[in-house]
Order: structure tokens, then sequence, then C-alpha cells
């Protein structure tokens, strides 16, 4: 390591971020990305959807009251979005595509524990607990590297890649439902593992934009400024840099980057690399300061947590309920599909919009939450005629749509590129707790006041959802719009390049 006073050698900001960081495509090898994303999100969702077939059988063949069953669709969806803070800390430091690759094979082992499993309680770890873990690994990291590869397409990408969703929806669900009646729910849930194991292959396509450590050993100069000398400059070997990120501070002096053990009296967790990136993993998933510091983040992040306990109820009885009003059970099945059908263009649709900012995502994603609350209010006028449930079915779908696409941009909106992968982790573990709390909860209302009833629950929750979510849009009108220039400050490329740890903005700070 050298450290050298040589103003020539200094390279503005600007420069220094083009030459370390790899902007955003949008387009090239992220068309691949794309369809790597997509394909994930078809399997993923398309099975994730589908599961009310399955689950059906299993509470049939098992005994197993509709409140205790809906815990395996429960736990698995709640432990999926509750994996959001694991997932973030684990594509920081591994990368999104190892974490994809992994999730992938180890859901696939899940499902098949399932099917051998002897009691709905083991049922619960393998599929509920460890797979919802597992697929959470999958499915939101493919959403992370999107963000990484588009800029100014980022709403059509996500649109795209939650398309897969409906797709999958769409494809899935009827091919499910032949194979429980030709076969059982065992052989079904096999044929899911085999499925959704592909998503390894896909996620192997998902090249890093910017790997955390090169092939190549070159000397990149790192731009840190001393207390008392703003003007010296540090240069280190790149790969040297990319495996020992060891950083100590002295009061007025330099920092200094991996020197010797025996000269630094460093704790062990640093000295370790395993433990350093577990610490590191550990901080990611207990980061939640942006609750305290963004106003609007946290009142988004309370609409997610309403909006998605009443989310996946629907899904478990609208099939049911449209049997119990005299439609063939073909015909009821087929309700789900069509939310599939029409999720397809519909979060293609919100993406263009949102990129052509016709409207700010965070005020297109309070008016499609807003527009799937509609049809839960007027269920029960909609429940008598298969005409009336497929238009439930088509509104609810094109306002859930919106709630599921927009994520990506109305995150970016609210607290940036940077903090989006830590904002992206607490906003999907809020979900998860609604995702718990769901099921179970409408399991109960189902139980004391009819299948017919689980509008009201899940009207009430979208209802305080819609409320939140405009709460958020009037915070963020009454604030000055963000330019996608201020992302690219240079304090943000000084901690891109040395890893988002407190010691790192502490020293930021008082450079400044």
């Amino acid at each position: 390591m050298t450290v050298g006073s040589d103003k020539s050698s200094q390279k503005k900001p600007q420069e220094q971020l083009e030459e370390r960081i790899n902007p955003p495509p949008d387009g090239g090898y992220g068309w691949i990305v794309l369809a790597g994303s997509f394909l994930i999100s078809f399997i993923i969702d398309g099975v994730m959807y589908s599961f009310g077939l399955i689950l059906s059988e299993i509470k049939k063949t098992t005994n197993t009251p509709d409140s205790q069953g809906n815990l395996l669709s429960s736990f698995n969806t709640g432990f999926l979005f509750c994996s959001g803070p694991i997932v973030a800390g684990l594509a920081n430091q591994f990368g999104c595509r190892a974490v994809i690759i992994g999730g992938s094979v180890v859901t696939s082992i899940c499902y098949m524990l399932t099917v051998f499993s002897p009691s709905i309680y083991l049922m619960m770890a393998f599929y509920g607990i460890i797979g919802g873990v597992s697929t959470g690994c999958t499915y939101i990291s493919s959403l992370i590297i999107i963000a990484e590869y588009f800029d100014k397409k980022r709403g059509v990408a996500t649109g795209i890649t939650m398309a897969g969703s409906g797709v999958g929806s769409f494809v899935i669900a009827p091919i499910l439902s032949f194979l429980i009646k030709k076969f059982d729910w065992k052989f079904t849930m096999s044929i899911c593992a085999s499925i959704i194991l592909q998503s390894a292959v896909f996620g192997a396509l998902l090249r890093p934009l910017n790997p955390s450590s090169s092939s190549s050993k070159k000397t990149k100069n790192v731009e840190l400024k001393s207390l008392n000398h703003p003007n010296k400059q540090l240069s280190v070997d790149e790969e040297t840099f990319d495996k020992e990120r060891v950083i100590q501070t002295y009061v007025g002096s330099v920092c200094s980057l991996n020197v010797p053990e025996k000269d630094l009296k460093l704790p062990f967790h640093q000295r370790n690399s395993f433990l350093r990136k577990a610490c590191g993993i550990l901080k990611e998933m207990t980061d939640f300061r942006l609750l305290k510091e963004n106003f609007g983040f946290l009142l988004i992040t309370l609409s997610n947590f309403f909006l998605f306990t009443g989310y996946f109820t629907p899904f478990l009885y609208i099939s049911d309920v449209a049997q119990e009003n005299g439609i063939e059970e073909e015909k009821a099945a087929f309700l789900l599909s069509i939310i599939g059908i029409v999720n397809i263009p519909a979060r293609m649709i919100y993406g263009i919009i949102a990129d052509r900012q016709f409207i700010s995502a965070i005020n297109l994603n309070t008016f499609a939450v807003a527009l799937a609350t509609v049809p839960l209010i007027f269920y029960f006028l909609l429940k008598t005629t298969y005409l009336s449930q497929v238009v439930f079915v088509t509104v609810w779908a094109i306002g859930i749509a919106g709630m599921n696409s927009l994520t990506t941009m109305y995150l970016c909106e609210l607290v940036g590129l940077k903090k989006f992968s830590n904002a992206t982790g607490i906003v999907n573990l809020f979900r998860g707790f609604g995702c718990f709390l769901g099921p179970f909860l409408g399991g109960e209302v189902v139980r004391f006041f009819g299948k017919a009833n689980f509008c009201f629950f899940s009207a009430l929750c979208f209802i305080i959802g819609t409320i939140l979510a405009s709460l958020v849009s009037f915070v963020s009108m009454c604030k000055p719009a963000k330019k996608r220039e201020d992302i690219n400050e240079t304090n943000e490329t000084t901690i891109k390049t040395l890893g988002d740890s407190e010691i790192n903005r502490n020293l930021l700070s008082n450079n400044e």
C-alpha cells in the first residue's frame, strides 16, 4: 500500500464512479438477465399461487381443519417475505446469482421432504419455514438484480419480470389440477420440486454487473480524505482490497487498509473473513434505521403490512365460494387463471406508465391499491353469478398487479438506489408478518362466519393499506422530487467502494 499526494493522479468523483462501477446498461446482457428473472418469477409465483389446489387435497387426506391447514401457506409466504433482510445481506456478500442457485436447490429438496412427511407439522417445517426462506432467496434476489441492470427502463423491466407471475399462474394452475385428478397431491408436489429446480439453471444466467472481486490484479485509486491532509490519496491492489475489507481509523490520520494483524489489534471477528462476512450479513438484516430516518418509507412499510395481511386470503377461498354458489368446479378453478391472465398485461402497463413518468410510481401505487380495494368491498354483490365473479377477479387482479410490480420503482423514489437493497428487505419483512397473520385470521373468520365472509376481512386490511398509501403520496408531493443524478454523489461512490459500514460513514462525515 502506498500513500501519495500527487494531484495529477487524482480523478474527479464522476470519473472514479465510471471506472469503479459499471452503469446500468438498460439493455445488452440486461435482456438475458431480464429473461432469466422472468422465468424465475414464472416458476416461483406460478407454483405458489397454484398451491391452494394442492393444499385442499392435503387438508382432506390429513383431516386438517382450515385454520390449521392454512398455516402451510401462511408460513411459506410469510417466511418468503420475512427472508427479505436475510436475502439482502446474502446478496450483498455473495451476489444474487449464488443466492438464487442455492435457494432453488434447497427449495426443491424441501418440496420432496414435504411429500414424505408423515404429519402436518413436519410439512410446516419443511415447506412452510425452510422452504419459505429458500424460496425468498430465489425470488427476491431475481428482483434485486433487475434494479442493477436497468435504470431508465427499470419500470418496464420490472413489469416484464413480474408478468412472469401471471403467466405462471395461468399455465401452472391447470397443469397441477390435471395432475391432482390423474394421480395425487404427492406426485404433483414432486413435479413442483423438479420444476422449481430449473430456477437454478435460469439463475446461473444472472451474471453480476459489478462483481465484488476481479480476476485481474489492477491497482486502482480509492478516494479517502485524511482529516489533516485532504489532498492525500490511497492506492491499493484491487484483488487484495476486495478480499480484505478491514478498515481501522485513527484520529487525525488516513485509514489503514489490509495491514498486518500484528500491527492492528483488531477484534477476532474482523480478522476472520468468514465471521466478517457473517457480521456483515447480520448488520444488513438488523439495519432498520430507514424506518426512523424516512417517514414516507415508514408509512409505505405499514401499508404493505396491512395489504399483505389481506392479500392471500382471496386466493384460498374464491374458488370454494364460487362452487357454493352453484358454479362448476372447472369454471371455479379457472377464476384463479383469470387473475394470472389479467396480471400479464397489467403489470407491464404499470411499468410503462411509471417509466414514462406520467405519474410518479408512489401515486400510481396508491391508485392500484385503491382499485384493488373496491371489488373486495362489493364482493357480496358480485359473488352470485359466474360473470360477476369474473368481473371481481379481473378488477382485483388489475389492482394487485400494480401493488406488486411497482415496488422497485416507488422504493427507488423513496430511498434511492443505494438503500434500495436494505429497503427491499425491510418491506418484505413486514409483508411476511402480514402473510403470517392473514391466512390464519382469515381462516378464523371463515370458521365462525362462513367462507363468503373472507371478503370483509380482506377489505378491512386493504382499506387501511390504501389510507396509509395515500398518506405516502401526500408526503411525497410535499417534498421536492429527487433527480436520478443525485444517486451518483461522491460520498455514495466511496461508500460503494469500501462497503456500507458505519465506520465508513463516520469517516465520510468527518471529511465533510
